[in-house]
């Protein structure tokens, strides 16, 4: 018979349906799970690591884009504006020919100086020319997972923090000039509400 270098395999029982029986010891099982566990360590150790480095360098970016404040919060914010924010509307022009008792506005204002040097973050997000989202940040009962609740709501007007007084003038407060400048005994109102240091006196 001839023979060859290679390794040799032992096989018992008749035909195809025998059992077959290798003469290669089988590796230690054992050690198969000592070493997928070793494995699977040092995974989560480069993961961790890894995300240690990306969460350095996103507060960086926050820092440079003037929103500091935790780093989980800030990118649930972004990921929800991704989703749900499209192309900025163009704002209707302001009709003087209606005449509502009620015209509510609202205003978002940038973070200020002394929020970021508390480390807050921008919260709110102008969605349309009449509609905001507050982003309320909070932790479930296990005290470590943070979530976030977004709650929409509808006003007349809504101007983000990129639009000038000129703009909140020109929607929320011409067209009480027009009325009461028809000669009609028209009388109007404007007063801001909110509270100290969100631009009230800013903006009036």
């Amino acid at each position: 018979n001839r023979r060859n270098s290679g390794s040799i395999a032992m096989t018992s029982g008749a035909g195809s349906g025998g059992g077959g029986i290798s003469a290669c010891p089988a590796k230690d099982q054992t050690r198969m799970t000592i070493e997928r566990m070793e494995a699977e360590r040092q995974a989560r150790r480069k993961a961790m690591s890894d995300r240690r480095v990306e969460r350095a360098e996103e507060e960086q970016r926050n820092l440079a884009a003037g929103n500091p404040g935790d780093v989980d919060f800030i990118g649930l914010v972004r990921k929800w504006r991704e989703a749900h924010v499209g192309p900025k509307q163009s704002r209707p022009q302001p009709r003087t020919d209606r005449h509502p008792k009620i015209c509510i506005c609202v205003r978002k204002r940038p973070v200020t100086d002394k929020e970021r040097k508390k480390h807050d973050h921008d919260s709110v997000t102008v969605l349309t020319p009449d509609s905001a989202c507050i982003h309320s940040c909070k932790l479930r009962v296990d005290g470590i997972t943070k979530y976030i609740d977004h709650s929409t709501f509808r006003f007349d007007y809504a101007f983000d923090e990129t639009e000038d007084t000129e703009a909140v003038y020109v929607n929320a407060a011409l067209p009480l000039i027009h009325f009461i400048c028809e000669g009609k005994g028209g009388r109007a109102t404007v007063f801001a509400y909110g509270q100290t240091g969100s631009g009230k006196t800013y903006t009036m």
